[in-house]
């Protein structure tokens, strides 16, 4: 274990303003160190994290805190920022089930301001912090640290464009780590920044604009002719820079965000300045950690990995759902030449890695733009083209208006394939994908898929290339279950989804009808064999696994419970408005009499844990199944 002599005796902010800038540079190596050990262990967001050091330990010694206030956007780059702000010893139980977050939360201190997980809604936040402030007669700062990602998404733009006019005490700090949006050019250039950055420079100008303001008539004009003259040498000085300055913030940068006396300059000096304004800060991804460094992409989000050599082997050798797709991505690209793929930034994580690389020019990465991403399709489908679409469930949530309006209404061909549905793990609530169901289901025109298998995944993919409508595909962040459950007769010639509707019976029996969607099957087989095993009256289940939510068989689900009198139902979404809740309600309009009772997770905020760990606090696991399928046989008498 590494040693944190520095680290160890800060206990908040001020005590890092009392550090000489040697202290600093190491407090930042050990808070660097401190990081890549707890999330070797324990998985996360590495490099983001790595990269902002500097630049945190400069706000937290800059800032007036916690009065001022900070929003993250998206948040897995605040890990140095809860270090330290009180935080370093529940560091080490990071996104671990009851432990420290790994995105900011109001809930843990009052340093951090905003809770976030998504991207490009910390302009927003944090305007409308300040716009309270001001309401109040609080003349705080308020600042936004927002990446060169999420700063392209729309609702960033929009932001932009609202602060830039609000004249609000509003920071914009740009952590720029993949390409310089402005270049400084030549000594003048910097010797023009240090200049505007001087606070005797902020001061000097302060006190002649009230000087001339009260110079009636001709006082006015002649600030408002003064600052459009330096305007336009700001956008002549910086040709792409001048969007922000035209928006209405004052523009400063870019500066090296690893340089803790220039950082530190900027923002204190900046403190002075009233209104928005815009700091462009250069970092480096994965600082500190070579293998970080060289491969940031790779290291963004990571599982537990080997310190030496850098590598995980959480996966090795096993296949996911997200592998499956990718896979099966190159397969169809290679059968049809109109098979595109879009993405949201998320090329790797949805298993595109390997089809960009084959086809890289039937691969459009958008970034952090999943509303463009999804009309953008619809453009594709309409133009001939057969785009599938690969998100986040917890991010097609941006998406939902487009995905109606722009796919569903004009029954486009269009294909949406869900990664992360399901309960997610470490990353918390904000990335839970236990949503898409209870708001796709309803959706016009929309066909919608949980594959409980590998193979099944499969087959829904081959056979949408032939399918004339949208569908949705959803699936988990998991190891892919092996088994093959596909009817005898199937054969990659089939040219109609429809033959993967029909329930399929993997259990018979005559005691209980269980539906299990999608890959709660793994889980839900174990339940039933618990069920079975441990009954002393020769308990029988039918038991039956579900891959189509929309179109739903209800044929061969009615015949089942007129036998057997009860029904239970399993899902790994929200069971408010879910799967179960829609399957009651039909038969409810049967006149069959059954005993229902159905599982999923439950209506409420679900946390950071395991995956299996979330599964069995919601009793979606083997156990909490079978002592929910047990009661209702023993409570519920049979009725059919």
């Amino acid at each position: 274990m590494k040693d944190y002599t520095l680290l160890s005796s800060i206990d908040g902010p001020s005590a890092i303003r009392n550090l000489s800038f040697d202290e600093k540079e190491q407090l930042a190596q050990e808070v660097r160190d401190y990081i890549i050990e707890i999330v070797a262990a324990n998985g996360g967001h590495l490099a983001p994290n790595l990269g902002v050091v500097d630049l945190i330990i400069s706000m937290l010694s800059s800032l007036n805190l916690p009065e001022d206030s900070v929003v993250f956007d998206v948040g897995h780059q605040c890990y140095a920022w809860k270090i330290l702000t009180d935080r370093r010893e529940e560091f080490r139980s990071l996104r671990r089930k009851g432990g420290l977050s790994g995105f900011p939360k109001r809930e843990e201190s009052p340093y951090d301001s905003f809770n976030t997980g998504h991207s490009s809604t910390s302009i927003s936040a944090a305007l409308g912090i300040a716009r309270a402030k001001r309401t109040k007669g609080d003349n705080s700062r308020t600042v936004a640290l927002i990446g060169d990602g999420s700063i392209g998404g729309g609702m960033a733009f929009e932001a932009l464009s609202d602060a830039g006019q609000s004249g609000e005490n509003l920071l914009v700090i740009l952590n720029d780590n993949q390409m310089c949006i402005d270049q400084v050019v030549g000594g003048l250039a910097h010797h023009f920044e240090k200049l505007r950055t001087s606070q005797r420079y902020i001061r000097l100008k302060t006190t002649w604009e009230v000087r001339l303001d009260r110079i009636p008539l001709i006082g006015k004009p002649i600030i408002k002719l003064l600052a459009a003259v330096k305007r336009n040498l700001r956008l002549w000085r910086r040709q792409d820079g001048g969007i922000f300055e035209q928006l209405g913030f004052r523009y400063y940068g870019p500066i090296d965000g690893h340089d803790l006396k220039d950082l530190d300059r900027h923002l204190r000096a900046l403190r002075l300045v009233r209104g928005p304004v815009l700091l462009h800060v250069m970092t480096v991804k994965g600082k500190g950690y070579p293998f970080a460094e060289d491969a940031p992409a790779d290291y963004h989000g990571v599982a537990p990995f080997d310190l030496i050599n850098g590598k995980s082997s959480s996966e090795d050798g096993k296949k996911t759902f997200s592998r499956v797709f990718g896979e099966t991505m190159i397969e169809l690209a290679e059968i049809d030449h109109d098979v595109v793929a879009v993405t949201a930034a998320m090329m790797q994580g949805t298993g595109l890695q390997t089809f960009s690389e084959k086809f890289p020019d039937r691969l459009f990465d958008v970034g952090i733009a999943e509303q463009h991403a999804v009309t953008m399709a619809a453009g594709m489908a309409i133009g001939g083209l057969k785009p599938y679409v690969a998100i986040y469930s917890t991010f097609m949530q941006r998406a939902l208006d487009q995905l109606i309006h722009d796919v569903c209404l004009q029954k486009l061909p269009v294909v949406f394939a869900l990664d992360r549905a399901g309960c997610v793990g470490g990353d918390g609530e904000t990335h839970q994908g236990i949503f898409d169901l209870t708001m796709t289901l309803s959706y016009p025109n929309l066909s919608v898929f949980a594959p409980a298998t590998a193979s099944d995944l499969r087959a829904v993919l081959l056979l949408s290339l032939r399918h004339d409508g949208p569908i949705l595909i959803r699936y988990p962040h998991d190891i892919a279950d092996s088994r093959c459950l596909l009817p005898e007769d199937f054969d990659e010639d089939w040219d109609d989804l429809s033959k993967l509707v029909p329930l399929r019976r993997i259990e018979s029996g005559d005691d209980l009808t269980v539906v299990s969607l999608g890959a709660t099957l793994t889980n839900t087989v174990k339940a039933v064999d618990l069920v079975v095993n441990n009954s002393k009256n020769n308990i029988s289940i039918d038991l039956f696994s579900c891959i189509s939510a929309v179109p739903f068989d209800y044929y061969n689900m009615l015949e089942s419970i007129q036998r057997t009198g009860r029904l239970f139902v399993v899902e790994d979404g929200c069971e408010l408005g879910g799967f179960g809740s829609r399957i009651v309600s039909e038969v409810m309009r049967s006149s069959a009499k059954v005993s229902i009772d159905f599982a999923g997770v439950r209506n409420r905020t679900v946390g950071q844990a395991t995956r299996a760990e979330l599964l069995s606090d919601e009793g979606l696991d083997a156990a909490g199944l079978a002592e929910r399928m047990t009661r209702l046989i023993e409570e519920s008498p049979k009725s059919g």
